[in-house]
C-alpha cells in the first residue's frame, strides 16, 4: 500500500515538474517533445538550425541544376531549324538579332519534384561578372517542360548582354537556405 502511494506521489511530482524533452527518432532526426503530447523536429526550434539531409523532410527536398546554353549554340540551334522550314537568308539574319548576346541559363529539377499542387516560390539570382543581372521571387507553378526527358525548366534567364570571358554565377534560395552554381 506504501508503494502504491509513494509510486502514484512520484508519478504525481513527475507531472507537475514535466517539461519538453528532446528525442531522436529511429531515422535519427532530433524531435522535442512537449508535456502536452505534441512533438516538433527540433531543427523547427528557433535556437537550433539542422542542416543535416535526414532534418528536411522528402517531399521538401529538391535537386536543382543549372543549364547554360551559349549565344553561339543558340544560334546554330535557330538557323538549322530556320533552313529547314526554307527561310531566307534575309529572315534567318533578322531572327538571329533577336537572341540573347550573352546566351540563357535555365534553372532545372527533376519533373517528380515539380509541386504543382502546393508549389512552392524559390528566388533565383544571376550575376555576370560582378553585376547582378537578375533577380526575382518565380513560383515552380511556372515551370516548363524541357526538351529533356524528366527535367523541368523552372526558370529560363536570358542574358542580354556579351559575357566578354566574365563569369556567370546562379542562386537559387528559399526561405531556409540557398545554393550557388558557378555557371559555364
Amino acid at each position: 500500500m506504501i508503494g502504491r502511494i509513494l509510486g502514484l506521489g512520484l508519478a504525481v511530482c513527475a507531472l507537475a515538474w514535466a517539461s519538453d524533452m528532446t528525442a531522436t527518432t529511429s531515422n535519427g532526426s532530433v524531435v522535442i517533445l512537449h508535456d502536452n503530447g505534441r512533438w516538433e523536429y527540433y531543427n523547427n526550434n528557433s535556437r537550433v538550425r539542422d542542416i543535416r539531409e535526414s532534418a528536411i523532410p522528402k517531399d521538401m527536398q529538391t535537386t536543382v541544376s543549372i543549364e547554360y546554353e551559349s549565344a553561339d549554340k543558340l544560334r546554330k540551334d535557330m538557323r538549322m531549324r530556320m533552313e529547314a522550314d526554307f527561310a531566307t537568308e534575309e529572315n534567318i539574319k533578322d531572327s538571329l538579332r533577336t537572341l540573347p548576346a550573352g546566351g540563357i541559363v535555365h534553372f532545372c529539377v527533376p519533373e517528380a519534384q515539380v509541386h504543382y499542387g502546393n508549389p512552392r516560390t524559390f528566388t533565383y539570382t544571376v550575376w555576370v561578372g560582378k553585376k547582378q543581372v537578375y533577380k526575382a521571387p518565380v513560383s515552380e507553378a511556372k515551370a516548363v517542360p524541357s526538351e529533356t526527358a524528366g527535367v523541368t525548366y523552372l526558370l529560363s534567364v536570358p542574358l542580354y548582354m556579351k559575357l566578354n570571358g566574365k563569369p556567370i554565377k546562379a542562386r537559387v534560395e528559399d526561405s531556409h537556405s540557398s545554393i550557388d552554381f558557378d555557371v559555364r
